[in-house]
């Protein structure tokens, strides 16, 4: 089954291109291609030549990029390129970024190859060209990358960075030498197999193989470790230049890697994390990203997978508490809006259900809204110290301390449920949770539906 449907939403290639009008664009794919039995121009995917021609002209076509692709190397599958770089566009805009860099975004792309693809396309594709550096081990493909780069005219935003071979590093030697240069954000695509080439089990034995030819030069496909233990050395090396790129984000060709990924991530108490899927053909891809910045928390991305429309009534009896007076918003999805807000500020991600935006799901990995509260106790405490009552609050502290340091590393979310937001004529907006699931147990949708009154109570209040 194609999975173009839950590609990114911007992505040109949801709709397949029209290959009648590329052959009359570009004489030379008609070598390459044939007429099936409905009349429809087909191209042989496992042909690399073809592969290889249909690629640089949909780059001519709707990037106007002319680049040179060698035989020997990987050929880039543009719609899941594509799908990687509208992900970093849903960071820019989530945290604002395009409003505070005047001269764009800084870009690094570990392992660029000698297509220097991500580079390229975060330059031309971007609302605002973003400042781009590639790195690459391969003196060949180096020297092809930055041919690409001077062809294009893109001399002044893209520099291509030969890597020492012999380096058992990502990032550190660069950034010793670049002491510096900092960055928005870093992408990597990994070499998905280990140095004997083996590639992952279909363990159903239903997956359809790839449609496409495999590309691409050893080193492109290889590394020591295979894909984990490479993105596990870049999670390392980002544990010591935290500051020097905002936001770490990779790629990973396998789903047993991705769930790796998060059990390394989770050894090394890095929480502030998120994931999506790229949905592309017969192909799926997983994405990783994490931060240690205080203010990008990265709950507040939206995942773009599109899961299938469904219409859901609430499961079960649901825990239900008024929030809000009904003058105090224009509307319910005002109302909506700023309930999402409040649940964002928590670190709590959320995802919609339906189309009507009425039924929501929301997952927390952490408990953040008991730390709230031992704020508010610990104010108190400043005004009115000593006492019974404070060595009482002092104990109950201690337990929400020790259940906050369980929480914190928890890659499966400590609280899973589904809420909904509804109005009552001449009352007000009600809040509905439903719990189902999470080490955190049904009190805490009490302690969270708690916090969201006191935070609309004290923005009315402010």
């Amino acid at each position: 089954m194609s999975m173009n449907k839950y590609m990114h939403p911007k992505n040109i290639y949801r709709e397949q291109p029209d290959f009648r009008l590329m052959v009359k664009q570009y004489p030379e794919l008609k070598p390459v291609c044939y007429v099936d039995l409905n009349g429809r121009i087909k191209f042989d995917y496992k042909n690399k030549t073809a592969l290889q021609l249909l690629t640089r002209c949909l780059l001519k076509k709707d990037f106007n990029l002319d680049i040179e692709l060698p035989p020997d190397k990987l050929i880039p599958t543009l719609p899941l390129r594509l799908n990687y770089v509208h992900w970093l566009e849903d960071f820019e805009a989530a945290f604002g970024w395009k409003h505070d860099k005047v001269d764009g975004l800084r870009g690094l792309d570990i392992g660029c190859g000698a297509s220097c693809i991500y580079p390229l396309l975060c330059a031309v594709n971007s609302q605002q060209r973003w400042q781009m550096v590639g790195l690459e081990q391969s003196e060949d493909s180096v020297e092809i990358a930055r041919a690409n780069v001077k062809r294009n005219g893109l001399n002044n935003i893209i520099e291509i960075i030969q890597q020492d071979k012999d380096a058992k590093t990502v990032l550190k030697t660069y950034f010793d030498k670049t002491s510096t240069k900092q960055f928005e954000f870093c992408m990597c695509n990994p070499p998905f197999y280990d140095e004997d080439g083996a590639e992952g089990q279909n363990r159903t034995g239903r997956r359809k193989e790839p449609s496409n030819v495999r590309t691409g030069a050893k080193e492109e496909l290889q590394v020591e470790g295979g894909e984990v233990g490479f993105v596990t050395q870049i999670i390392m090396e980002s544990l010591e230049f935290k500051d020097r790129i905002t936001i770490y984000s990779t790629m990973l060709g396998h789903k047993k890697s991705f769930e790796e990924i998060l059990r390394v991530l989770k050894r090394y108490s890095i929480t502030n994390v998120t994931t999506t899927r790229f949905c592309q053909g017969n192909t799926t891809r997983w994405g990783v990203a994490w931060s240690f910045s205080e203010k990008e928390l990265l709950c507040r991305v939206p995942d773009r997978f599109e899961q299938r429309p469904t219409k859901r009534k609430l499961p079960g009896k649901p825990l239900e508490g008024k929030i809000l007076e009904l003058n105090a918003v224009a509307s319910l999805s005002e109302a909506n809006t700023k309930l999402i807000t409040i649940l964002s500020s928590l670190n709590i991600k959320t995802r919609r259900l339906d189309d009507s935006e009425t039924m929501w799901e929301l997952e927390a990995f952490q408990n953040t809204w008991s730390h709230q509260r031992r704020k508010r106790r610990e104010d108190q405490r400043k005004l009115s110290p000593g006492g019974e009552n404070s060595r009482n609050e002092q104990r109950e502290e201690n337990t929400h301390c020790k259940r906050a340091r369980l929480d914190v590393h928890s890659i499966e979310p400590i609280v899973k449920a589904a809420f909904s937001l509804r109005s009552k004529p001449n009352d007000g907006y009600y809040l509905l949770l439903v719990f189902q699931g999470g080490s955190a147990g049904k009190d805490s949708l009490n302690q969270i539906l708690q916090y969201v009154k006191n935070a609309f109570n004290n923005a009315n209040n402010s």
